[in-house]
């Protein structure tokens, strides 16, 4: 039995479909009976909160892995502490007294990346970030890779897209809205991009192959970030470009969540990856062009 957190957000739902795909058995946590109703068939609910101890301990019973992709985006860095550091160390602490044998953390290219740009799996494990977000992704990094009794593994993936059973979320809803004309500008930094079934594939990789105490980048490519926006609205046939600032430029007040992550990455270096690590395990991801191409055809439709 498989155990994940997060299994009806964007990503988690990715996983928890292909997953299924693979006849696997699978167990998610919802916050609630009615957020069951969000699972695909097949896959068992159970009610848990990452603050409940006891609810954690059931949630584990009986299983020989974990995915813990639960997380908070946004909000202040309290609340970021509370729910990315202590839930991730509550779900740890359940799957080791459970008798867990894997526990596969979902972190992200952000809790690793150097002033330079840089992501690296031979990371320290520092940021070079200060936003609650990679702040807190990357103390609860940490936390994984030094607790024994476990067999931990880490993924990082970058800037996530793509089609999800979960709906339009993450980055996708900003390509849509830039393509509506709805979002004035971005700074144009270079970032990393992948498909978030891609992300779920690298997952299940890393359950399968990776080497307990290691870190594991997904990426499928950079590219800067105004770039990625122009060309899913070419795609979808939309005349609205956003605004393209340079990199170092602040945006302003109203700008949101995924918009503030080019200014955010912006303040760095040029991003650049290395993953060979991921790719030793198989991990071989789709390029921009195939992927934009799918996203902008998944958007459509559904609209």
């Amino acid at each position: 039995m498989l155990l994940i957190t997060g299994g009806t957000g964007y990503l988690g739902s990715a996983l928890v479909e292909l997953l299924r795909r693979r006849n696997m058995q699978v167990r998610a946590v919802v916050r609630s009976e009615r957020r069951a109703a969000a699972l695909p068939d097949g896959v068992e609910p159970v009610v848990a909160d990452l603050a409940d101890p006891a609810s954690l301990r059931r949630a584990v019973s009986g299983c020989d892995a974990v995915f813990h992709l639960a997380a908070s985006v946004g909000g202040g860095l309290e609340e970021q502490r509370r729910l990315n550091v202590a839930g991730t160390e509550a779900v740890l602490a359940a799957a080791i007294q459970a008798g867990v044998r894997r526990f596969v953390h979902t972190s992200s290219a952000a809790a690793i990346v150097g002033a330079d740009g840089l992501v690296d799996e031979a990371s320290g494990g520092s940021t070079a970030m200060t936003d609650p977000y990679s702040v807190t992704k990357s103390e609860a990094e940490r936390l994984v890779l030094a607790t024994r009794g476990i067999e931990a593994v880490v993924v990082n993936p970058v800037s996530i897209y793509g089609p999800s059973p979960a709906g339009p979320a993450s980055y996708n809803a900003l390509f849509a809205a830039a393509a509506a004309g709805e979002v004035d500008a971005v700074v144009d930094t270079d970032m990393g991009w992948v498909l978030a079934e891609d992300v779920a594939l690298g997952h299940l990789l890393a359950y399968e192959r990776g080497e307990p105490g290691r870190r594991y980048v997904l990426c499928g490519e950079v590219a800067g970030f105004g770039a990625v926006l122009h060309r899913y609205a070419e795609l979808v046939g939309s005349p609205h470009r956003v605004r393209v600032l340079p990199a170092g430029s602040s945006l302003g007040a109203g700008a949101g969540t995924f918009a503030r992550r080019s200014e955010v990455y912006g303040k760095l270096g040029p991003v650049r990856v290395r993953d060979a690590g991921a790719r030793a395990l198989g991990f071989a991801p789709s390029g921009l062009a195939d992927g934009l191409a799918r996203t902008a055809s998944w958007l459509t439709d559904r609209r």
